[in-house]
C-alpha cells in the first residue's frame, strides 16, 4: 500500500482516490475505506482498484503503468 500511495502521489492522483472514497454512498464507502486503510497490499484485480480507475477515468494500460511504478518504489 506504501508503494501504491507513492505511485498515485506521482501521478498526481492520490487526492483523487481519498476523495473518490470518500465520496461512495454507504456501504461502499465503508469497506474501500477498510481496503484502503487497513491492506497490506494491493493487488490489480481487486475490485475497488477496477472501481477507482474507472471513477477516474483510468484506462487498462493507465492502471499497469501505475502498478508498475509502484513494483519500483
Amino acid at each position: 500500500m506504501r508503494q501504491a500511495r507513492l505511485a498515485l502521489l506521482q501521478a498526481g492522483l492520490l487526492d483523487k482516490v481519498i476523495a473518490t472514497i470518500a465520496g461512495m454512498p454507504s456501504p461502499q464507502k465503508e469497506a474501500a475505506e477498510i481496503e484502503w486503510e487497513y491492506s497490506n497490499s494491493l493487488k490489480r484485480s481487486q475490485p475497488l482498484v477496477a472501481q477507482l480507475g474507472a471513477a477516474l477515468g483510468l484506462t487498462t494500460d493507465k492502471l499497469d503503468a501505475l502498478f508498475l511504478t509502484a513494483s519500483t518504489l
